[in-house]
């Protein structure tokens, strides 16, 4: 029988992330992250775990792609973790804070040139005429 999990429920996360991370999960940081806008109309889709800061999960988004803007408008969120190789998942429910500026500039400078690029090239969560425009 297992033992019982801490008490502590970031500690238990955490644990169970490291378990995955080591058994070779197949996306152990995929987080699936569910908004809804001020009138309560629901929205989810996978985000990537970035880690945990001062006692906050972190994720990154545009903040003008629809997640970000549902965000800023209705900031309760829910996100849900799942290992199937692990047969275990964790929901997480709070309020979603935008990092700061540097914060922010300092992740963007992070990531490789070709991601970069792709973030500005991009108009995240808007719609495209056809697969020729992309």
């Amino acid at each position: 029988m297992d033992e019982a999990p801490d008490s502590d429920p970031l500690k238990v996360l955490l644990a169970w992330h490291r378990e995955a991370l080591a058994l070779g999960a197949r996306e152990p940081d995929a987080m699936t992250l569910a908004t809804a806008t001020r009138d309560g109309r629901p929205s989810a889709r996978v985000v990537l775990f970035k880690g945990l800061a001062d006692g906050q999960l972190q994720f990154v988004t545009n903040f003008g792609s629809r997640k970000g803007l549902e965000i800023a408008e209705n900031p309760q969120v829910a996100l849900t973790f799942f290992w199937p190789e692990l047969a275990r998942q964790v929901r997480v429910e709070g309020v979603a804070e935008r990092a700061s500026d540097a914060d922010s500039d300092a992740y963007f400078r992070s990531r490789p040139r070709e991601s970069q690029i792709g973030a500005w090239a991009s108009s995240q969560s808007q719609a495209i005429a056809s697969r020729a425009e992309l």
